[in-house]
């Protein structure tokens, strides 16, 4: 029988993103990310959440729920920075403190616990270390603290409302799971099958049998399944002892400025990575640890996989360790220039790598061979460079396309297709959608264009389509579905109706018209 995971105390600062930029939590505010035409909401403040904002709505959706929204940029250097008066405040209560993100950080409860007198009074201890912290709008720096056995269930439990710190008692994590909804996991798609299967909780998914979950669904299901059974992400596996796998990279001469530094950083954990995977293992957490030419040293824990137990990239570990330099700076000014001579990388708490998933023959899967190739087009364009697509709420199939940096964290579209959108079209949405729209024509058997009445009706029966120079028999169509935008504005206010159409080449397409005119927004082929 596995042994249960170490008991794991958290520190959680709701909203970290918006006190980072020195917002009013009381006042509606929003942490938007993207380009300016495709901004979505990363974060929020609770007076926001009350009008219906959420992360991952479109700017516009949001601010059409709460036109007084105040918007601020995501800077997440920034977040690292503010969030360094909240690590040294825990490290006066313990020691080996690990950051998983700005805003979350967990230690080892163990022996801080025996020291202090108890899980209860080291929880207090940490609460208490926090509170006396302020934003920079001078409100208290609230935050949720929590014990349990893992990281995952410690996460989770340090939400819970109140102010008093929550003991989850040892053992007790698989039935503090149990009610959590399967969203908490972050596999969407995972989700979504195990709820048309009928398993809808944490609790319904550890009942199952581990080993059925690994044939259905893989590494990642069982991943889940070991996560939603209060187990920890991977089995301990630890490597033998006084096994030294750290690198370092001395600089010749010190680097003056951080910009050396980040280039070595980065090429330092290729290195590592190589490195641990010649023995076969991989690390749960990634010591970064900084020596002047003055002697002077830095040392910052970070949890190398997240909560769900995925590896961060060489990419990750490069902006690890610009939060780690900005931090250093905020800390421990030096009047006189000391520059960086040794950067070396400590991987910590080392279990075996079980691999990715291959395919058929022993081959990679071809995800894995993309990652890799963005991480180093991202690293020649620069952070924004590369984007990753992913799906969010809105009323077309244009609009309902996000993205978001190669590498960022998920961004949830908590208002997606469980949510209202008036005027969406039925499923399924079209595999290809043009950046913009394109002109159509649509007539009928005497050759006169089909229109949309103001009640909704087709002015004739369609029979041929016109795109591009290209003309095809229509033989099938359904809709039209009319939907309006802005009613209430004059000046913006849209009247628009949806139609899909089989044509004789075996492709349909999704079109709109607006003031008589004729559009494709997508093609099912």
């Amino acid at each position: 029988m596995e042994r249960r995971p170490s008991r794991t105390a958290t520190v959680w600062l709701p909203d970290f993103a918006v006190t980072a930029v020195g917002a009013d939590l009381d006042a509606p505010v929003a942490v938007v990310t993207g380009e300016r035409a495709r901004r979505t909401v990363a974060a929020c403040s609770p007076a926001a959440r009350e009008l219906g904002v959420r992360r991952g709505q479109r700017l516009r959706d949001a601010q059409r729920l709460c036109p007084q929204l105040e918007v601020h940029s995501r800077d997440v250097d920034q977040e690292a920075r503010a969030f360094e008066p909240v690590l040294a405040a825990a490290e006066t209560v313990a020691a080996a403190v690990e950051v998983v993100r700005p805003g979350l950080i967990v230690l080892e409860a163990n022996g801080p616990a025996r020291y202090h007198g108890g899980e209860a009074s080291l929880a207090w201890l940490l609460r208490d270390a926090v509170a006396q912290l302020t934003t920079a709008a001078g409100s208290a720096l609230g935050a949720g603290v929590a014990v349990a056995d893992g990281i995952f269930a410690a996460s989770l439990a340090a939400r819970h409302p109140g102010d008093e710190p929550l003991i989850v008692e040892p053992g007790g994590s698989p039935g503090f799971l149990a009610p959590y909804p399967l969203g908490v996991l972050d596999r969407p798609a995972l989700a979504d099958t195990l709820g048309r299967l009928g398993v809808h909780t944490l609790g319904a998914l550890a009942q199952l049998p581990a080993a059925q979950v690994a044939n259905r669904f893989g590494a990642d299901g069982l991943l889940a399944h070991r996560l939603a059974s209060g187990l920890d992400p991977r089995p301990p596996a630890p490597t033998r002892p006084g096994e030294d796998l750290a690198v370092l990279h001395e600089f010749d001469p010190p680097a003056e400025s951080d910009e050396p530094v980040l280039f070595a950083g980065k090429a330092l954990a290729d290195r590592l990575h190589a490195l641990l995977a010649t023995h076969g293992v991989t690390c749960m957490r990634l010591e970064i640890e900084l020596t002047t030419e003055g002697g002077r040293t830095c040392v910052r824990r970070w949890r190398h996989a997240d909560i769900s137990g995925g590896a961060l990239t060489s990419l990750a570990v490069a902006q690890r360790l610009r939060w780690t330099l900005d931090a250093w700076k905020l800390r421990d000014p030096h009047p006189d220039r000391d520059p960086v001579a040794v950067l070396r990388l400590v991987p910590d708490q080392l279990v075996v790598d079980r691999g990715s998933q291959q395919a058929l023959w022993g081959r990679e899967q071809i995800p894995d061979r993309v990652e890799r190739a963005a991480e180093r087009v991202q690293a020649l364009l620069g952070h924004e460079g590369v984007l990753r697509p992913y799906l969010t709420g809105g009323r077309d199939p244009l609009t309902r396309i996000g993205a978001v940096p190669f590498g960022d964290l998920p961004v949830e579209a908590a208002a997606g297709d469980g949510a209202p959108w008036p005027g969406a079209i039925p499923s399924p949405a079209p595999p290809l959608v043009p950046p913009q729209p394109y002109p159509a024509t649509l007539v009928d058997a005497a050759g006169n264009p089909v229109g949309v009445t103001g009640r909704a009706r087709l002015t004739g029966e369609p029979a041929r389509l016109t795109v591009s120079g290209n003309s095809w028999r229509v033989t099938g169509w359904a809709g039209p579905w009319p939907y309006s935008e802005r009613a209430w504005s004059p000046s913006g206010a849209r009247r628009r109706a949806r139609l899909q159409c089989a044509t004789e080449d075996g492709r349909a397409w999704l079109l709109s018209v607006e003031g008589g005119a004729w559009q494709v927004e997508g093609v099912y082929q």
